[in-house]
């Protein structure tokens, strides 16, 4: 069986060197977005999936478009596939190159379509407070998450885990599921399901204001779910001191002030441990409940765990984050 990657970034790789270890599968090409400057020096870095495929000698390619690029379709109808397997390419893949391969391109999904169409899927669930979120395997047409489901397997929401949690439990089950799914292709034993499109739902475009806490309008659970969808990057965050502080560590208590009419929404508590007083939770009022900040990281500082970030920042105890 010869396969095509078209994927990019860390989570694409770890897939991709699951199959390479474990599965006879013969990957004659990976296709990766182009290298991209990072840091100060604006040097080049390597996409994830080209340093492995690099490192296992298999062919790269990177090109700067796919539509009407003449010369990358011959390349693939050149190679003789059975499949395109497309993982956070993050590009769109037209239909001429849908079709390079015999058995037609594969995508995985990381809810139940037709469910969380287009690309933050995982982290609409969390934000939904989803206790469950589904590994669908599709057809890929050039419409988006649009074409037939090959497979679907479920998975648990737990109320601890993050974004990246969710996609180390896509890891352990995604390689094999895909395989199982190519073999029955190949066999003609799978029966694929068509989408009913009126009961499509859509994820929203994730915007640098979602980023931002706002501690009227959101509750507590609200605000630790944001932490948890977008934790790792972009971070929620808010304003200390006119500087940008993230949160990279909180949780929420279910719990109410209402009744102390000396305290206000987005004021910021000290709590003492009565059994080790050198330990403290640091509070914020939220809209409703409490928000618990556990570990932050003030604009170009090191992240800190909260008891450390107070003792070199003493007014945090007695500021509100308005």
């Amino acid at each position: 069986m010869k396969i095509a990657f078209f994927w990019t970034w860390e989570f694409s790789k770890n897939i991709l060197n699951s199959i390479l270890e474990t599965w006879k599968i013969d990957v004659v090409l990976a296709v990766s977005q182009q290298d991209k400057p990072v840091w100060r020096k604006q040097i080049l870095e390597e996409t994830p999936v080209k340093k492995l495929s690099l490192e296992k000698n298999i062919k790269v390619l990177q090109p700067e478009k796919l539509r009407n690029n003449i010369e990358f379709f011959e390349t693939l109808k050149n190679l003789d596939l059975d499949f395109i397997v497309v993982v956070a390419y993050w590009k769109i893949v037209p239909n001429e190159v849908l079709t390079a391969a015999k058995y037609g391109a594969i995508n995985i999904h990381g809810s139940i379509l037709p469910n969380y169409r287009w690309a933050s899927p995982i982290q609409e669930s969390i934000k939904n407070w989803d206790t469950k979120t589904w590994l669908t395997i599709m057809y890929m047409s050039q419409w988006m998450d649009e074409w037939d489901i090959l497979a679907i397997k479920e998975i648990n929401i737990d109320i601890l885990d993050k974004t990246e949690d969710i996609f180390k439990k896509f890891e352990n089950i995604w390689t094999e599921l895909l395989i199982d799914t190519l073999n029955k292709i190949v066999s003609g034993e799978l029966k694929w399901v068509k989408q009913d499109s009126n009961l499509a739902t859509y994820c929203s475009k994730i915007e640098k204001k979602d980023w931002e806490i706002n501690f009227r309008e959101k509750t507590a659970k609200q605000i630790y779910d944001m932490f948890r969808a977008y934790s790792s990057w972009p971070w929620i965050y808010s304003y200390y001191d006119w500087k940008k502080i993230s949160f990279e560590d909180c949780f929420y208590y279910d719990i109410d002030l209402d009744n102390d009419d000396e305290l206000k929404i987005w004021d910021v508590i000290e709590i003492e441990d009565e059994h080790n007083p050198k330990n403290k939770e640091i509070w914020v009022i939220c809209k409703k409940w409490i928000l618990i900040i556990k570990q932050i990281k003030l604009e170009w500082k090191k992240t800190m765990d909260i008891n450390t970030f107070i003792n070199w920042n003493k007014n945090l105890t007695s500021y509100s984050f308005n």
